[in-house]
């Protein structure tokens, strides 16, 4: 297995995170941001720390770093040795919200649990800077499945071999990830341990088994096979047993995704011609039609909240990404162009596929940033949750 892991001396850190602060831009722009004074961090590694806390609050959407130490109430303080962090929230009386200690191996995980606690602490709603995004990409006419931190950086290989490969989906907190290998001649769903590497086949019925998505618990796999004819959707245990059908049809049923809740699947169908979108319960039974509005409709994926379905569209021109209001109805298209979009374990930003690049975008704001270029393609983006 190829590994390639992105490390830099505390000047080439520096000078790359500030590059990546004039390409994300400092200034927030959107209502509601809340702003957090960052004091200077102590110790050998605190300026690089400090920096990249700064880019992780101000890229979460909801908070903003504030220059000057002081801003809307809320302080951070800390100091970083050898990149390990002891990291402090403060309220507006200077109470002491939480003081916590970082100890992973590498500086950039410290930053990113610190970032998330601190935007879960504030806004009670969950952080993206330590989340995990796969993604199939090819270089030299080769496609491997590989995985990189939420802001594009540290990008490993994960496969090796010459199979054709795709549908990666990485369950919570990005440990394991599931997806599809046609090592054996037949699409066969694979587990894999991204600590140690070991995987393992769980799926591999006569036909197609494709398209395993995790749910939101990790206990769970909704994906498609076709061992009993048509291709369905089906649910499995993380291991591949207590397979269960959930869908009857004569048509082809395929890139299902989870709710939040863990209750229902959403997945494509061609049943009414065109690809259309369809929800069916853990149970199985009858599944009804989402009503978007566009005739092709493809990669569906769930908000956090259960809210709003992102997906592919197509209607007489090329693909854009559009962000289904459950609802109301309404669809808003988040990227035009775009297609294969994923959203993140915060429920604001989606990435998507965009000229050959991985972006992500704040569905609230619209703000937008190329985090992996530099492949020959990119194809099947998977947050993990």
């Amino acid at each position: 297995m190829g590994v390639f892991i992105h490390w830099a001396g505390t000047a080439a850190l520096l000078a790359q995170l500030a590059g990546a602060a004039v390409a994300w831009g400092a200034d927030g722009g959107a209502d509601g941001v809340v702003a957090v004074g960052v004091e200077e961090f102590l110790g050998s590694t605190g300026d690089s720390a400090e920096q990249l806390l700064r880019l992780d609050l101000d890229r979460s959407g909801t908070l903003r770093a504030r220059e000057d130490g002081v801003g809307g109430g809320w302080r951070l303080r800390g100091s970083s040795s050898a990149g390990r962090i002891d990291g402090a929230l403060l309220d507006a009386q200077g109470a002491m919200v939480f003081n916590n200690h970082y100890a992973d191996a590498d500086l950039r995980d410290n930053v990113h649990a610190f970032a998330d606690d601190v935007v879960t602490a504030i806004t009670q709603g969950r952080g993206l800077a330590a989340s995990k995004l796969a993604f199939v990409g090819s270089r030299e006419g080769r496609r491997q499945i590989y995985v990189a931190d939420s802001d594009g950086e540290r990008i490993q290989q994960v496969t090796s071999d010459a199979a054709l490969k795709g549908s990666p989906s990485l369950g919570p907190g990005g440990v394991l990830m599931a997806y599809t290998s046609w090592q054996s001649g037949f699409g066969d769903v694979v587990l894999k341990d991204l600590r140690d590497g070991r995987e393992r086949t769980i799926l591999s019925a006569p036909g197609t088994n494709s398209g395993a998505a995790f749910s939101l618990d990790g206990t769970r796999l909704a994906l498609t096979m076709s061992y009993q004819g048509n291709a369905e959707i089906y649910m499995a245990s993380v291991s591949g047993s207590r397979v269960r059908r959930l869908t009857h049809a004569r048509s082809v049923e395929f890139s299902p995704a989870w709710g939040p809740e863990g209750n229902r699947v959403v997945f494509c169908s061609d049943a009414g011609g065109g690809p259309q979108l369809y929800v069916v319960g853990r149970q199985g039974g009858a599944a009804e039609r989402v009503e978007t509005g566009y005739r092709h409709n493809t990669s569906p994926e769930w908000s956090a909240d259960g809210v709003h379905l992102a997906f592919t569209g197509r209607q007489g021109g090329g693909p854009a990404v559009v962000v289904h209001d459950l609802a109301s109805g309404q669809n808003r298209v988040l990227l035009a162009r775009g297609e294969e979009p994923t959203w993140a374990p915060d429920g604001r930003h989606v990435a998507a596929v965009l000229d050959g690049a991985l972006v992500v975008v704040d569905s609230v704001t619209g703000r937008r940033r190329t985090i992996v270029r530099g492949f020959s393609e990119i194809r099947e983006p998977s947050w993990s949750r």
